[in-house]
């Protein structure tokens, strides 16, 4: 009996402090643009005590006003497809974007968007439309140049695999990402001078690492109550 509570309070105390670990990650990505904050769920052990089952990411946060033309959001699902050197490809719902000196548009980390998007040295005037098309004018008023965003959709988002902050891979559970314009069907409308807002909540992640530190304290005083009745048996033996 004396051994499987200290096995319970060992497990609770290392469950507890991934929650705080991940708490405090959300805290830290309070400003994050588009960041969507996680939550450890846990569950029983046969044999006693508790583990992780997973992550539950939580909701994303709300439409910031920029009034930036490269920093775009999109209006209901998908994502974003950036070229990466060490996974090939990742997603993301953040739209904090910039020009190149080659001209190509590219995430705040130098990832460029794909399909490619590239800006004309000369463009004068450049218009965004809610499908994510991309047409680059001179100052006369000519078309330099037009291309259309993609975005990817999941058949489950919940499965995908965050890289840490607001960038994710397709797993298996997730299934592959599905490429369409935006505004077709499961595919967000592009806002363009718009950002998503990180979506952690301040007054949540306080409950959460309060509620975190004294079911660890919690955990902690059955570790000392057990060590001590261990000792009182072991002096009784004695």
């Amino acid at each position: 009996m004396l051994l499987n509570a200290l096995n319970s309070a060992v497990s609770g105390l290392e469950i507890n402090k991934r929650r705080l670990q991940q708490s405090a990650h959300n805290l830290a990505n309070v400003s994050t643009p588009a960041y969507v904050p996680a939550r450890i769920e846990q569950g029983d052990i046969a044999t006693g005590g508790v583990r992780q089952i997973g992550s539950t990411y939580l909701l994303s946060g709300g439409l910031q006003i920029t009034d930036r033309s490269l920093d775009l959001a999109i209006n209901g699902g998908g994502f974003f497809v950036l070229n990466d050197p060490d996974y090939g490809q990742v997603y993301t719902r953040a739209g904090n974007f910039s020009v190149n000196q080659e001209g190509t548009l590219t995430d705040h980390a130098g990832r460029s968007v794909t399909p490619a998007i590239n800006i004309p040295a000369n463009t004068s005037q450049l218009n965004i439309d809610s499908q994510g098309v991309w047409q680059s004018f001179d100052n006369k008023g000519n078309l330099l140049n037009q291309t259309q965003m993609q975005t990817a959709s999941f058949a489950n988002t919940g499965g995908l695999l965050s890289l840490g902050g607001n960038n994710f891979v397709p797993t298996s559970a997730s299934g592959p990402a599905i490429l369409n314009p935006p505004g077709t069907a499961g595919h967000g409308d592009i806002i363009s001078g718009v950002l998503q807002a990180s979506g952690t909540d301040l007054a949540r992640e306080m409950v959460e690492q309060l509620v975190t530190q004294h079911s660890f304290e919690a955990n902690i005083k059955t570790i000392q109550t057990v060590d001590q009745m261990l000792g009182s048996i072991l002096n009784i033996k004695a």
